[in-house]
């Protein structure tokens, strides 16, 4: 297996700040990828300093920075002065990709749009992920994951029941759904390149994230009578949530349950119902819902979770255990697959998520490295592009380099 990943001999450079956009570096640099992180001088990327007191961090490591910024390189620079800009753009002239979080009227007021860049650079893929969109009235509306793909996406309320108060997001979901759909724009934008030597401008928002992941939804929406959360939850018999005797909960999803009838039956003690006309076809069992979901109960929750395990493990269908994340981190399977790895930061063992795509078996990076210091690396990459070593010491005595 090759120790360099496909996207080896990649340059990005990466003007992003928190989780979405830096999310989609981490995965092309997880991949081979040279991703730069361009921070502004003074305190950088704001995430770093979010782990104070919030429970992101094991002992001083910011588990949030070494997630999302693990194997990057970092140099830090004051683009708003016109020294800090001309070096920033001499790197442009280098890259492959740039990847940006700013809004447009952000990168406009920097001088950094799309045409500033591709005229030092016409080769350059423009890659850009924000809140609602870069069309529209509200195209530089500020928008993190709670606000644009939680609230305005309609996650929310998808994942709150009735009656219920707002089921709250969980920490950089919509980020990291985001994330893959902006590396998967990148991967695309650079085969295209490749193929054809046009460059391409890649775009997603969070907002149409959520609308991607809530399709299924949004398109049955139009079925007359369509509704996100049946009365009872039981309009799907054999794809509900059973509960045991010692509380662990069984997850059923016979998505088309005619191969599995029968069988399920007689795992759960129920060969009664097999040929019971009211439970006949799957229109039967959905009218019968009620019902058969009451007998289903009455069998899982006579037992506990120890017991049904091997019965359950020997039946050929899909089905599984409702897992907590104490379970996902030590699942056989998560490690066998490598969707799970520990990574040196400094004195400390950490445990980081790869990607969701292996190549060649293999998901996460060949030799994990943490996150970089905030401008780490601006002595090297500004040396690489031309920069003498007095034009380095004026820049950070004037405090447009760090």
């Amino acid at each position: 297996m090759s120790e360099k990943g496909i996207f080896s001999g990649v340059r990005v450079l990466e003007l992003a700040q928190y989780v979405f956009v830096p999310g989609a570096g981490v995965l092309l640099a997880d991949q081979g990828a040279e991703v730069i992180k361009v921070e502004s001088t003074g305190t950088g990327d704001p995430y770093r300093t979010l782990k104070v007191g919030d429970g992101r961090e094991v002992g001083t490591t910011n588990l949030a920075m070494e997630q999302n910024n693990r194997g990057k390189k970092s140099i830090a620079l004051d683009l708003k002065s016109e020294e800090g800009r001309e070096a920033f753009l001499k790197l442009v002239e280098t890259a492959d990709v740039f990847l940006t979080s700013l809004r447009p009227k952000a990168l406009r007021s920097l001088r950094l749009d799309i045409d500033d860049l591709r005229a030092r650079n016409p080769r350059l893929i423009y890659a850009r992920g924000n809140g609602l969109g870069f069309r529209g009235d509200e195209a530089d509306k500020p928008g993190f994951d709670a606000s644009s793909f939680w609230a305005r996406g309609g996650m929310s309320h998808a994942f709150t029941l009735p009656g219920n108060k707002p089921t709250p997001p969980r920490p950089a979901f919509g980020d990291h759904s985001g994330s893959m759909a902006l590396a998967f724009g990148i991967a695309g934008a650079l085969y295209k390149r490749a193929m054809t030597g046009e460059t391409t401008v890649v775009e997603t928002s969070l907002l149409s994230t959520a609308v991607w992941m809530l399709s299924s939804d949004i398109t049955y929406n139009q079925v007359p009578g369509y509704t996100l959360h049946p009365e009872g939850g039981w309009k799907f018999p054999l794809m509900g949530v059973y509960r045991t005797r010692d509380g662990r909960l069984i997850q059923l999803m016979l998505l088309d349950p005619r191969p599995h009838w029968r069988s399920f039956c007689e795992l759960v003690g129920l060969e009664a119902l097999i040929d019971d006309p009211r439970f006949a076809d799957n229109i039967a069992r959905m009218k019968n819902g009620k019902e058969l979901v009451s007998q289903i109960e009455e069998r899982i929750i006579a037992r506990d979770w120890a017991e049904w395990k091997p019965v359950f493990d020997a039946w050929d269908a899909p089905w599984e255990l409702i897992r907590t994340i104490d379970d996902v981190c030590e699942d056989p399977q998560v490690h066998a697959n490598e969707m799970i790895f520990n990574m040196q930061v400094g004195e400390t063992n950490v445990r980081v998520v790869a990607g969701p795509a292996a190549f060649d078996g293999r998901a996460g990076p060949a030799q994990p490295t943490g996150s970089p210091a905030m401008g780490e690396h601006t002595d090297g990459l500004l040396t690489e592009i031309g920069y003498t070593s007095a034009q380095l010491s004026e820049l950070k005595a004037r405090k447009l380099a760090q």
